[in-house]
């Protein structure tokens, strides 16, 4: 009978420990939420706010920008985003960064255009004085 309790309470860890997010994990997961909603509203006060002074953003087109680049470009296109919508999205706390994974389908304009884009993304986020910022980016063509 006590085996079968410990074994029993060793399943329950480890179910919860696999299925469960940590605080981190839904936090990072809550901060790309605001990241992406800040690229649909233009905010470049949020943008700011979210990423690092040293970001590397890379485009799937292959285009790498810095923080000024990055944020400017938002604001001033070509390309508006409409909307997100994120799939198979996971995160991975390691020491102070997370590495947030997804797919992202987007609705945006281009040029005048309206398009959709569907594409990967590969984000690092690194945790400095209690805070968390986009450090690297890297989208790629699905």
């Amino acid at each position: 009978m006590r085996k079968g309790i410990i074994t029993f309470v060793i399943c329950c860890f480890i179910v919860n420990s696999t299925f469960a997010q940590s605080k981190d994990q839904k936090i990072i997961a809550e901060i790309v939420s605001t990241f992406n909603n800040a690229i649909i509203a233009t905010d470049s006060l949020v943008l700011d706010r979210l990423a690092h002074n040293d970001l590397s953003y890379c485009h799937s087109s292959g285009l790498i920008q810095n923080k000024a680049a990055f944020i400017h470009g938002v604001i001033v296109g070509p390309n508006f985003f409409k909307s997100f919508q994120l799939s198979d999205e996971t995160v991975r706390i390691t020491g102070k960064d997370a590495i947030v994974r997804h797919i992202a389908t987007a609705q945006a304009v281009n040029n005048g255009k309206a398009v959709e884009i569907k594409f990967g993304n590969l984000m690092i986020w690194q945790k400095n004085k209690g805070q968390w910022k986009l450090i690297a980016r890297q989208g790629y063509k699905l």
